[in-house]
């Protein structure tokens, strides 16, 4: 076995024990998630009329599995959708024509609908205020948990819930025998015709790459590079978007036989691109090259992060030609400490043969 092997073996033990759930357990963890779902989307909707009526649909992302709740307006057609200057990729919802319809709708669903608009979500010139909204969803998942004591039990298995908002998801952390986090994230529903980028180049760019980051190497490049993020004390900043942004870019410049080769490929090269771009302080707007995502941070807060994944690209070619240096490294970069002491001592129960170099070193 030569050192580029021994690096890919290692990157699929990180994969198999940090970050993938194993075939084995898929099916438990489905079953538990849609429990989970469907006993606080049951609380929600039963105990909030006007959420019941604004939740059309449930959906996973195809790339990245959060499950998208759509929240359809009445007259939706009618909201006024303009570019944010201010925020990349964001876009100003009017609502001014909506709540003209609403007022002359005798409906009372839709009177209860125009109620909320007006006194809790839009602003004084009618435009749908994005803090608004999250606060609203908030105080209704708290007083969900608050039904249930924070708690779920499926199959006899009870899991402590911890609940969270991080940007626009509602995070629940569950927690006991089985323990992962879901990201909820409302969206609002929009017509085709009111895309500010022309249906055609929604067409022709986003569901090309969607369908381009279908390779599995793809996917799990994203996922190794989240989970690095998310082992990393100063990449709180590092949104998941960003990321995934890379990723469209790459596989616009690249061939799609590019996604074939190894990830002891695929991933120092990525590194290697986000190092360039918090290098330079630009990482464009995928969808709208012009805007720049991470002028919304500081100059501190982009530097922090260029610093911490610099010598990442050299670092893991270097781990290809090195035998100790790769596992040692690749283990350091994608777990935790705490994890690495879990699986070790998994490891060390099992073969009854203590290594205590490879604890010390790996601390």
């Amino acid at each position: 076995m030569n050192h580029q092997d021994n690096l890919s073996k290692t990157i699929d033990i990180c994969k198999s024990k940090y970050i993938a759930i194993p075939e084995w357990e898929k099916e438990r963890y489905g079953k538990h998630f849609e429990a989970l779902h469907s006993t606080i989307f049951g609380i929600l909707r039963s105990e909030n009329a006007q959420l019941d009526n604004l939740i059309v649909e449930y959906s996973l992302e195809a790339v990245n599995p959060i499950p998208i709740s759509s929240l359809q307006i009445p007259y939706y057609e009618s909201i006024v959708v303009s570019r944010d200057s201010n925020v990349p990729g964001n876009v100003l919802l009017d609502m001014t024509r909506v709540l003209e319809f609403l007022r002359d709708d005798p409906r009372e669903d839709c009177q209860s609908i125009r109620k909320l608009l007006q006194n809790q979500l839009v602003d004084a010139q009618n435009f749908l205020v994005v803090d608004k909204l999250r606060s609203w969803l908030q105080s209704l998942f708290s007083q969900a948990l608050n039904r249930i004591a924070d708690r779920v039990e499926v199959d006899g298995i009870v899991s402590q819930l911890k609940y969270r908002t991080c940007g626009p998801a509602h995070t629940i952390v569950v927690d006991g025998e089985l323990e992962y986090s879901v990201d909820f994230v409302p969206a609002i529903r929009l017509g085709a015709e009111q895309n500010v980028l022309g249906e055609d180049q929604l067409t022709s760019s986003f569901y090309a790459a969607e369908k381009a980051m279908l390779p599995e190497n793809c996917r799990d490049a994203i996922k190794l590079m989240k989970k690095f993020r998310d082992v990393k004390t100063n990449l709180s900043n590092l949104k998941s978007y960003y990321i995934k942004t890379l990723f469209l870019w790459k596989i616009r410049k690249e061939p799609e036989s590019y996604w074939q080769k190894p990830l002891t490929v695929i991933l120092p090269d990525m590194f290697e691109e986000l190092t360039k771009c918090l290098g330079q302080g630009k990482l464009p707007f995928f969808w709208d090259p012009e805007l720049n995502m991470i002028d919304v941070l500081t100059p501190e807060q982009v530097m922090d992060m260029y610093l911490c994944v610099r010598r990442i690209p050299g670092a893991l070619r270097r781990a290809a030609r090195q035998r100790c240096f790769s596992r040692l490294f690749v283990l350091r970069t994608f777990s935790s400490k705490e994890e690495r002491d879990l699986h070790l001592g998994c490891s060390l129960k099992r073969s009854r043969q203590p290594n205590h170099f490879v604890i010390k070193r790996m601390k």
